[in-house]
């Protein structure tokens, strides 16, 4: 199985971090770009990545929620979204929202979230969202502990740890 994995505005694409470990040690092939979401370009550059990529799923957070979100329903890829700042961000990226398709996109709020509001990002979504979604709520904040993401991933795709 192939996946495209979108970091968060203040985060990386950290090799030691557990999570990319996890994704690299359970999918056939990890697209893990390094993204610098203020540049014009980054959001045309990964979309024709990915499209030659074809991954199975798209999953991003934060800001890389938004870019999967709207990558996801371009492409007509599955999404796995954490905390998606399709609303809240604090600047509002080059993107191209002009050709969406219906997908399947699977939500990941989380309960004590400060920075995106889980209440309105569901609001977004049931009246701008394209596709299918699928919410779950979880204990913990903005910062996606591993162990949620290793779940949700699990939960969703149905891969089962390979090591």
């Amino acid at each position: 199985m192939k996946i495209a994995y979108l970091h968060g505005l203040e985060s990386s694409n950290d090799p030691t971090s557990l999570k990319i470990i996890w994704l690299n040690d359970n999918f056939d092939q990890v697209y893990t770009p390094s993204i610098k979401y203020h540049n014009k370009e980054s959001f045309t550059s990964i979309t024709a990545h990915i499209k030659k990529q074809n991954p199975d799923y798209i999953i991003g957070s934060s800001m890389g929620g938004y870019f999967a979100y709207l990558i996801g329903a371009t492409l007509g890829i599955p999404t796995i979204l954490f905390n998606p700042a399709v609303i809240g961000r604090s600047f509002d990226p080059v993107v191209d929202d002009s050709n969406l398709k219906e997908t399947s996109h699977n939500v990941f709020l989380g309960k004590t979230d400060k920075v995106i509001n889980g209440a309105l990002v569901q609001s977004y979504f049931s009246s701008f969202g394209i596709g299918e979604f699928t919410y779950t709520a979880y204990n913990g904040c903005h910062r996606v502990s591993a162990e949620v993401f290793i779940d949700a991933i699990k939960n969703v795709t149905g891969v089962l740890n390979r090591s």
